[in-house]
């Protein structure tokens, strides 16, 4: 779980419907954990339905209310927004900017996989200075370039930080050794990370307070990303080159697409 501390989640209607659409499928779990019964008898595992995971689209604020945070690294906080990142009872997302520091992050990733100095002294970075660098801190370069020094402690800003991590070493290991991730199946994959990362930033505390056995908890967080992909797999793509822009616009594009699609559901 990317985000950690006392949140215990939004106060609004996505917020509660997120909550109680997980709360009441865990409930129905079940007690054996994480299996089912099948009308043959077998053994089956226990899914958890993507259309429960629809709220947190409607968390992700989109461009027109946006609350004016700037797109760039370090944009700061929008209007309204107090010192730990809350309004109206939780954070202010911004599914621009997320979207843009993810696709910095994805296109420097990508870049660095594909050997693609050019690529990368566009970003401001170094392929000869990343080579000489571990894995850990090859991603820690590239999450300070997406999103700027850390000048707060917002939700946003740590859920913005894990997504950008999340997403450059998904790049960097994806089929070691082989040809990289495609430019679609990269952009799906940071829907799918952006998604899990609210939506773990939202239940955190009801997992970790509710009086529930420890495989309830364990087997939510393992299906919430399985969940997630199966949403971001619906999203419809704008955009296939692989430059931050690219990214960026394409990610932002998908995000709105379900929130069409889902929007009835949440």
């Amino acid at each position: 779980m990317g985000t950690s501390g006392s949140y215990s989640g939004s106060g609004g209607k996505a917020g509660r419907d997120l909550r109680s659409g997980l709360g009441n499928w865990l409930d129905s779990v079940p007690e054996a954990g994480g299996t089912d019964t099948a009308e043959n008898g077998s053994q089956v595992p226990v899914r958890l339905p993507p259309a429960t995971l629809a709220p947190a689209i409607q968390l992700l604020r989109p461009r027109s209310t946006s609350g004016g945070r700037g797109d760039g690294p370090s944009g700061g906080a929008g209007a309204g927004e107090g010192p730990t990142g809350r309004a109206g009872g939780g954070p202010i997302r911004s599914a621009p900017r997320v979207a843009a520091s993810a696709g910095r992050a994805a296109a420097a990733a990508y870049a660095f996989r594909v050997a693609d100095v050019a690529g990368l002294q566009d970003l401001g970075l170094d392929y000869r200075e990343l080579s000489s660098l571990g894995p850990l801190d090859v991603t820690r370069r590239i999450v300070e370039m997406a999103c700027g020094p850390r000048s707060n402690s917002t939700i946003e800003d740590g859920e913005e930080r894990y997504v950008a991590a999340e997403v450059a070493e998904w790049i960097l290991e994806r089929d070691d050794g082989g040809a990289p991730p495609t430019p679609d199946e990269i952009v799906r994959e940071t829907i799918a990370i952006i998604i899990s990362e609210v939506v773990e930033t939202e239940v955190g505390e009801m997992l970790r307070t509710d009086e529930r056995p420890e495989w309830a908890s364990q087997l939510a967080e393992g299906q919430i990303r399985e969940a997630a992909e199966i949403l971001a797999g619906r999203a419809q793509l704008t955009a296939s080159g692989v430059t931050h822009a690219d990214f960026a616009r394409s990610i932002e594009d998908g995000i709105e697409t379900l929130r069409r699609i889902l929007g009835g559901r949440a």
